[in-house]
């Protein structure tokens, strides 16, 4: 009697050390943020790595992000998974809605570790480090996806930092699936350094890319509003509000084109369409004063205090900066002469 019961035991211990090391059942809980594993599927294991994606992908569909997670971690513990490099993107991608910087970080890392020409991966860790202020390695991911989607095409992909130029990107092979978001974000880098015509060639790369794309036809229509290009830029500027009228990006920059052209009354009108009478003048005085049109803003902002005395404290403050601009130049003029 005793003997059976051992070799019932066991067996059931090999049975249970069997299920334990099942490919199908193990997942990089490294990558995993979600309620409890246990929680989530009492279903089979998935038998293929192909079985666990297409689980990920119907959980994702239905908005189940936890079991999409679990599905396509899953997935990644097959012995020759196909996909990894994918998947591991597609992790990313989630971690990103959450956001969970951090885990998004790590799996477009990990997917490169896979496939080093992951253009996805390359591009979505040059905007994590170019909106956390690394532009460096901002600048380097979104040229090496630059560079990746070449050799997709089949191109030499030569692009580096030093030989970017408006002549370099005009020749550079794009389709609809190259990545727009590292052209973009790449402008968006180099019209910050006060490079204007190159990154106007990148965004307009990207809109050849994506003709939807409305953050580059927005940047591409502020590049030209800060190189004082006016005209161009309320072109563009405009053709973004057509996209999407309730933009207030776009609504700010083009009320900020028509204030340097000193169309005053069209930018309160812009402003208005999404801000309070009193924002709205408000604005106009401030950004005025920016553009060094200190007088001018005075009765704006005067009238952004009347319309809200009690409220409108930033309107006084404005107020107070383009008097004293006005002071300081009258008190100029006077020495000067």
């Amino acid at each position: 009697m005793w003997i059976k019961i051992q070799t019932i035991a066991l067996a059931l211990v090999v049975m249970s050390g069997c299920s334990s090391s099942d490919p199908a059942d193990n997942f990089d809980s490294s990558l995993y943020a979600g309620k409890p594993i246990e929680s989530l599927s009492n279903a089979e294991p998935p038998k293929t790595e192909k079985e666990a994606l297409a689980r990920g992908d119907m959980a994702l569909a239905n908005k189940d992000i936890d079991l999409a997670l679990y599905e396509y971690l899953r997935s990644l513990s097959f012995p020759n998974a196909e996909y990894k490099d994918k998947t591991l993107y597609t992790v990313g991608k989630i971690h990103l809605t959450a956001p969970n910087l951090e885990l998004a970080e790590r799996a477009f890392k990990a997917s490169l570790q896979e496939n080093p020409n992951n253009v996805g991966a390359l591009e979505e860790l040059g905007s994590l480090y170019s909106r956390n202020g690394r532009t460096d390695e901002g600048m380097s991911y979104y040229i090496k996806a630059v560079n990746a989607d070449l050799l997709r095409l089949g191109e030499n992909p030569t692009i580096t930092a030093d030989n970017l130029s408006v002549e370099s990107v005009a020749e550079l092979k794009h389709d609809a699936q190259s990545p727009d978001g590292a052209y973009n974000g790449l402008g968006v880098l180099l019209d910050v350094k006060g490079e204007h015509d190159l990154a106007q060639s990148l965004f307009v790369s990207a809109i050849e890319i994506d003709d939807k794309n409305l953050d580059a036809i927005i940047n591409l229509g502020y590049s030209y509003y800060m190189s004082g290009d006016y005209p161009k830029a309320a072109v563009y500027t405009k053709a973004a509000v057509m996209r999407d009228e309730n933009n207030e990006k776009a609504l700010n920059n083009l009320a900020l084109v028509y204030l340097a052209q000193d169309k005053v009354r069209q930018a309160l009108n812009v402003f208005s369409r999404h801000l309070t009478t009193p924002e709205a003048l408000n604005n106009v005085g401030y950004f005025l004063i920016l553009q060094g049109k200190a007088e001018q803003a005075i009765p704006y902002l005067q009238q952004a205090i009347d319309k809200n005395p009690s409220y409108y404290e930033v309107a006084n403050r404005n107020l107070e900066r383009a008097l004293s601009i006005v002071r300081e130049q009258s008190s100029s003029l006077v020495t000067i002469q």
